[in-house]
């Protein structure tokens, strides 16, 4: 059995191993230190963290100021909080003045399962991309989380990173190495190519061995944890080499991942393009693997998408591979 690992500690682990390598880094919590697991942090360097109570606005104008001193922030809150509630300061504060912070939403998607929608995340990466400056990255497993908060570390200029709080397993070797702007083709397939990220790479490997042991279609695989900048080259060599593709994550249907993919696409290589997440609905609330399930974002989910987008790809269009789920 995988090793499963909380990623909001893959996350906190990364930022200690940063924070010894440069005095510069600090961490900001506001009232859940405990919850980002920065409890590590601030016991190793309590001159270098910050707990704010629960005023995200004021975090995010106290990040700009702490960046344009030469700090260079990591806060990590609830993800509608701190992309959502401080979305007009992470716009002025941080993009507008291309401020080096780092903000870090946890609990997204819909791990706040039982919470419902005031504490689902299902718009954060369409806020955040549409912010000029703002780099988004969604990673999938312990290892990209580390390599990518490396690379913001180093980045110059405001960085989102996306996080969950359902455990995950290990997807990559430990030596692999993750860039901004890049993806990484772990499958290629004729017949349909999957593109995600985040949690729903793991679901999306599942759902490739079911399908391998039917052994009828050829599906590729693409992890997409940098969705801005997107990996252009990427998509466009895919697009050249598969009869379509189906986007998948943990997301509403509009302004994600997908939106992203169809952009390019379209003014480049237009091909069908099938959009998997949340549609345009508040979610429901309950436990987070019958969510998965109910938006098809499960193993399951996926298996049977992929299934019924090929057959209607091939009769020369796609299908509504949502008709019979009751929203």
């Amino acid at each position: 059995m995988r090793e499963m690992i909380d990623p909001r500690k893959s996350f906190a682990d990364a930022v200690v191993e940063v924070a010894r390598g440069n005095k510069n880094i600090v961490a900001i919590s506001a009232d859940s230190a405990g919850s980002a697991r920065l409890g590590e942090f601030r016991e190793l360097f309590p001159d270098r963290f910050f707990e704010f109570g629960l005023m995200e606005q004021t975090v995010i104008g106290f990040c700009a100021g702490l960046a344009l001193s030469g700090k260079i922030p990591f806060f990590c809150a609830i993800t509608p909080f701190i992309t959502m509630r401080a979305f007009e300061q992470v716009r002025n504060d941080l993009c507008y003045t291309f401020a080096n912070a780092k903000i870090v939403g946890r609990n997204s998607g819909l791990t706040n399962a039982y919470f419902g929608p005031t504490h689902h995340s299902l718009e954060d990466v369409a806020l955040m991309r549409s912010l000029p400056e703002m780099v988004v990255i969604v990673p999938s497993d312990p290892v990209a989380i580390r390599e990518y908060v490396k690379e913001a570390a180093k980045h110059k200029g405001p960085v989102y990173i996306r996080l969950g709080s359902v455990k995950i397993p290990f997807l990559y070797n430990t030596t692999e190495r993750f860039e901004i702007g890049r993806g990484k083709i772990l499958r290629r397939g004729k017949d349909l190519t999957i593109i995600t990220c985040g949690m729903t790479l793991w679901h999306a490997f599942e759902a490739l061995k079911m399908l391998d042991e039917e052994g009828f279609l050829e599906v590729g695989l693409v992890d997409m944890p940098s969705i801005k900048p997107i990996d252009r080259e990427l998509l466009f060599n895919i697009s050249k080499n598969t009869d379509g593709i189906l986007v998948v994550e943990e997301h509403s249907t509009v302004g994600g991942l997908g939106g992203a993919v169809s952009e390019f696409l379209s003014q480049t290589n237009p091909l069908p393009v099938k959009l998997l997440g949340v549609p345009d609905v508040f979610a429901s609330a309950g436990p987070y693997d019958e969510l998965m399930e109910k938006y098809r974002l499960s193993p399951q989910g996926i298996f049977t998408t992929v299934r019924n987008l090929t057959k209607a790809i091939k009769k020369g269009y796609v299908e509504d591979d949502f008709r019979d789920v009751d929203f």
